[in-house]
Order: structure tokens, then C-alpha cells, then sequence
């Protein structure tokens, strides 16, 4: 009797729990159609839709003004439609791409809910030609598709001590993609060499996220500025900076100078040397 009771109990907290298999792509979205709109389980009622929705009213492809505003890049894009050029289609597919990359990297909660915070760091960035190191391991996990072989579900033991990003694909991570760095409490060392995107905001983000835990950090051919170093001053375990060889850049100068009396402990490596290995020191 005692045993039916806990059944009944969990069943009925079963349908309140959140179920990540029901995520749809936007391929499954579109070939399901529209479905109908519903506020609180109930459809909308016919008189609160929009006049283009409803049922025997007539409409055309002009509608989708009507229904929703098109964007400012579209209006744009219809306006030079007289006077279009190669140079405006060559920046439309640039921008395009932009947007590509920014939405590749955006941090995905169904990820993490099915793989857990540090598996799914692997798989981010593992995927994206980066390569990472696990706690109490020397090998570095590397590699594409085709010799990779990692879980594709939860899988106990996948801590992510050190992350090189030297060799992200296409155009360097984003801000948006170090969103995957959240949650990793055993990340003691990154290198972002060479990523030109990033900036302060980026820094900024690590800061909040990894400052507590990261004691390594390359920079080198990043784009650096005093806010960044203020941001790198929030780095509480840090203890080696990698940075390029400031110049006569006189306020960064002073940043540094400012974060090296702050941080006596932080050790600040400003050169230009190309070493590849540079985590093998963590």
C-alpha cells in the first residue's frame, strides 16, 4: 500500500518536471506548420486575431506587412532594389555571415540539460576545432566528427581543467560563445590567442564567470584596452598573463603598471613570442 502511494505521488509530479526531448528544430517547426495560438491552454479566441488571420477574410503576399513589420535590413534591401549592386550583395552576405556565427555560438540550455555543464563544453568546443583538457589528465581531447568519440549523454567524470581556443574555427569565438565557459568550476587555464573579437565585454564576461577559479589566461592578439585589464583585475586566482608586447600605447601602459601594483602575485608576460604550446605550462 505504502508502495502504490509513492507510485501515485511521483506521477503526479511527473508531468511538471521539464521535458528537453520535446525541442523542436526551426526544419521541424516549419514543416509543422502554424499551430494554432494559446494563451493559458485555451486557443485564441477568432475575434482576437488579426484581421489577415482570420477565417474568409482575403489576403496577399503584401500582408506580411499587415501581420508583422518586416526588419530595417529587408526594407533596406527593397529599397536599393533599383540601384543594386555587387558591393551590396557582397555586404548583405557578409553581415549574413555575422549573424550565422553569432547564432553557432549562442550557449544552448537543451545542450547542457542533456549532456551536463562540462560535457557540453567538450562537445562546444571540441566541434569547433578548439582543444581541451581534463582534470587529472595530460592529453588534450582534439580533433573532428570523424575522431571524436564523445558521449552523447550525461557521463560522470568530464571536468574541464584547461581550454585552447588559439585555433577556433572560422573567425575566433564571440561573446556570445563564451557563455559555454559558465558553470565549468574546474577551469584553471584558456588561451584565446589570436581571437580577434575579443574585447572588454568578453574579459568582462570571463571575469563573472571563471574569475574565481581561472589562474591561466593568453590574450595575445586580442583586441586589449584599460577596460579590459580592469576586467582582468576581477580575476581573483589568477596568477600568469599572457599579453602582447603593449608598445608605445601609454594607457595601457598605465593599466598595467596600476594592475601589476594591485596583483603582486600576478605574474604579466607582455611579448610577441608565436608559442603554440603555450598551456603546456598550467
Amino acid at each position: 500500500m505504502a508502495l502504490n502511494l509513492k507510485s501515485l505521488h511521483l506521477r503526479s509530479l511527473y508531468p511538471t518536471f521539464r521535458n528537453y526531448c520535446d525541442y523542436k528544430s526551426i526544419y521541424e517547426r516549419d514543416e509543422a506548420g502554424p499551430q494554432p495560438r494559446k494563451v493559458h491552454g485555451t486557443v485564441y479566441p477568432d475575434w482576437r486575431r488579426p484581421w489577415v488571420q482570420r477565417d474568409g477574410e482575403w489576403h496577399s503576399k503584401l500582408s506580411i506587412f499587415v501581420e508583422k513589420s518586416p526588419s530595417m535590413h529587408i526594407l533596406n534591401a527593397m529599397q536599393k532594389i533599383p540601384s543594386l549592386t555587387i558591393q551590396d550583395i557582397k555586404e548583405w552576405w557578409t553581415d549574413m555571415k555575422v549573424v550565422q556565427e553569432i547564432e553557432n555560438q549562442k550557449y544552448l540550455p537543451e545542450r547542457v540539460a542533456a549532456l551536463g555543464i562540462n560535457l557540453a563544453a567538450v562537445h562546444f568546443f571540441t566541434y569547433r576545432q578548439c582543444a581541451v583538457r581534463l582534470k587529472g589528465q595530460q592529453q588534450w581531447i582534439s580533433g573532428d566528427l570523424t575522431t571524436l568519440n564523445l558521449p552523447d549523454s550525461y557521463k560522470d567524470g568530464y571536468y574541464v581543467e584547461a581550454v585552447d581556443c588559439s585555433k577556433f574555427h572560422h573567425n575566433g569565438i564571440r561573446y556570445e560563445g563564451l557563455q559555454n565557459l559558465s558553470g565549468l568550476n574546474f577551469l584553471k587555464g584558456l588561451s584565446l590567442k589570436n581571437n580577434k573579437h575579443v574585447d572588454v565585454w568578453c574579459l568582462d564576461r570571463i571575469a563573472g564567470n571563471n574569475g574565481s577559479s581561472l589562474e591561466y589566461l593568453n590574450i595575445e592578439g586580442c583586441n586589449l584596452c584599460p577596460g579590459g585589464i580592469y576586467a582582468i583585475a576581477r580575476m581573483e586566482a589568477l596568477k600568469l598573463l599572457k599579453i602582447t608586447d603593449p608598445g608605445d600605447n601609454v594607457e595601457l601602459q598605465v593599466a598595467l603598471s596600476m594592475l601589476e601594483q594591485e596583483r603582486p602575485n600576478l605574474f604579466i608576460n607582455a611579448s610577441n613570442d608565436n608559442d603554440e604550446n603555450d598551456l603546456e605550462e598550467i
